[in-house]
């Protein structure tokens, strides 16, 4: 079992050294992003089984993740993507830098 001890704009790391992270490689002018700093204190609290870690694209949206360890330590995460809207809104999700999704981020439009 491990508890999260750090989380910042690129990644969540747990106390057994596991990783939750996302990547884009952006072209120009975007930023393409999970925001891993919104997770509340009850997620930064609990106990995870990093062995059985969950992950799941959000099947209303495709604009967050789940995490977590089913069916009842799931966690949400937002993702969004700052850019023009020419550009990909991909964001990648890495399990200890393996990928485990590939999802759409939410616009946030800069004209």
């Amino acid at each position: 079992m491990a508890i999260i001890t750090i989380i910042d704009e690129s990644e969540i790391i747990f106390s057994d050294g596991l990783t939750i992270s996302c990547c884009h490689s952006p072209d120009c002018c975007e930023y393409n992003y999970a925001d891993f700093e919104q997770l509340d204190d009850i997620a930064r609290n609990t106990e995870f089984d990093t062995d059985n870690m969950f992950f799941k694209d959000e099947c209303t949206t495709d604009y967050v993740f789940l995490f977590g360890n089913e069916p009842t330590k799931m966690f949400f995460v937002p993702c969004y993507s700052e850019q023009s809207r020419y550009y990909s809104s991909d964001v990648n999700i890495y399990y200890n830098n393996v990928q485990v999704l590939l999802l759409s981020a939410i616009l946030m439009l800069n004209l």
